[in-house]
């Protein structure tokens, strides 16, 4: 798992930076908000990460602090949970899955 990263910002765009760690970029993925309050290019920042890995995506989640990262967790185990439940016990119509309150009892 890649902790944080830390190096000179390089990039910015509207969804991610790309930061030079000693010459390999990393795209780190990240909220606009955080990304206006990394600084200039040539800079050096430090940015704590989200590794995620699906069978068909490896990126990499970037948050300004430790605080937003372990919220960002705690949210995406949050969702990763529900969607768990609802699998398990969705009802079908039309080729629709819905989960309801019901699916809880």
């Amino acid at each position: 798992m890649i902790a944080y990263v830390k190096g000179i910002l390089d990039t910015k765009t509207d969804s991610y930076v790309i930061i030079d760690v000693q010459g390999i970029g990393y795209r780190v993925f990240m909220p606009s908000k955080s990304i206006e309050s990394l600084g200039e290019l040539e800079e050096v920042v430090k940015v704590y990460t989200y590794y995620y890995v699906r069978e068909d995506n490896i990126s990499l989640y970037g948050f300004s602090s430790n605080e937003e990262l372990r919220m960002f967790e705690l949210l995406i185990s949050v969702s990763r949970s529900w969607s768990k439940i609802c699998n398990n016990n969705a009802i079908t119509n039309k080729s629709v899955k819905f989960c309801t309150s019901s699916n809880f009892r």
